[in-house]
């Protein structure tokens, strides 16, 4: 592979993981509000959704380390590629990668709001079924 189409596979993965995480965006939405309305066949639907978009994601970022790595031997990054390049050539590729890490970012604040949701609901309903830990604890008079 020449070093202008690992540029070129690169640029065509960060350009697949914005759409992808788009749609990450529009599920873990979507996922809050099944959480909220506590819809656990929905929730189960998106996850399987979730997972694998992840492993997508996942698969395109470990290609992406390792054209990195084989263009940037000394210092593998997206920016030691993006340095690669000149003019509109480089000003495209690094507008990409700022739109995809602002999306990651987004939605690791997403998933977080929803984690949140999720262990806050588990623990209000452990108190419901099983009363709080402290309530019926024996009461040991001092002699």
């Amino acid at each position: 592979m020449t070093e202008r189409e690992a540029v070129v596979r690169i640029f065509e993965g960060m350009r697949a993981d914005i759409a992808s995480y788009r749609t990450l965006r529009e599920l873990l939405a979507a996922q809050f509000n099944a959480a909220v309305q506590h819809r656990a066949g929905v929730m189960q639907e998106i996850a399987e959704r979730l997972t694998q978009i992840a492993t997508e994601l996942e698969a395109r970022r470990r290609e992406r380390v390792e054209l990195a790595s084989r263009l940037c031997k000394d210092r593998p990054s997206i920016r030691a590629v993006a340095a690669r390049l000149q003019g509109s050539s480089r000003e495209a590729f690094e507008a990409c990668w700022k739109a995809l890490e602002a999306l990651v970012e987004e939605c690791r604040e997403l998933n977080q709001r929803n984690w949140h949701v999720v262990v806050t609901q588990h623990e209000i309903m452990q108190r419901v079924l099983h009363g709080e830990t402290h309530t019926y604890e024996a009461v040991h008079a001092a002699r």
